[in-house]
């Protein structure tokens, strides 16, 4: 009931500021942007790497790129120390109803994107605020229900043979590469992160890479 409470509490607040702000939406290709900004749960080291990739790609095109992770679990933190071009917040960096306050995310939020990535793959309200009070002019994602501060979101439920075709793929590689893991849950887990942020990430690209700049 608290954690329900928190929620309604976050999510009416959240509601209210959303309201209360303005924002000119410019559609932007992927091609024409400058700076691109990055949001992403990081409580899986693969997401880690997935997005390092990611923002490795697109600086080589010459974009300036700045990363926010989020990360529940103490023991990830230390992992994550010092490394260049990230930031991270974690759960003791939030206020009692799940606002992030750490000076990382005002400034990201302060940030005039051209483009926000978010790459969360369940709905997180510390993101989500994020997302919704960035100054982004474009700002990209998964498609969730009920969520009006996307401005182009992408359907995974709708493209779930692509995402079993892309499973096989990854499983094949995982044994080619003899790869064994012991506990076949976190394993299947893992991957099933694997797959669905690989393919949002594919598909966000695509996107960016095919509409025109407004």
């Amino acid at each position: 009931m608290k954690e329900d409470f928190k929620i309604f509490i976050g999510t009416k607040i959240l509601n209210r500021k959303i309201r209360g702000k303005t924002r000119n939406v410019r559609v932007c290709n992927i091609n024409d942007a400058k700076k691109v900004g990055i949001v992403y749960n990081a409580d899986y080291v693969i997401s880690y790497e997935l997005i390092k990739n990611l923002t490795k790609n697109l600086s080589d095109k010459g974009i300036k790129v700045d990363a926010l992770g989020y990360v529940q679990s103490k023991k990830l933190i230390d992992h994550y120390l010092f490394r260049k071009g990230f930031d991270f917040f974690t759960k003791s960096q939030l206020n009692w109803y799940n606002k992030p306050i750490d000076r990382s995310v005002t400034d990201f939020i302060e940030k005039p994107f051209d483009i926000l990535i978010n790459l969360n793959l369940e709905k997180s309200y510390p993101i989500d605020y994020i997302v919704a009070m960035s100054n982004a002019t474009f700002k990209v994602g998964r498609l969730f229900k009920g969520v009006n501060y996307i401005d182009l979101m992408i359907d995974i439920e709708k493209e779930k043979e692509t995402m079993l075709d892309l499973q096989e793929e990854i499983k094949n590689d995982k044994k080619s590469e003899g790869k064994q893991m012991a506990f076949e849950t976190e394993v299947k887990s893992k991957i099933e992160i694997e797959i669905q942020l690989n393919f949002l990430i594919n598909q966000i690209i695509h996107y960016l890479s095919i509409i025109k700049s407004s």
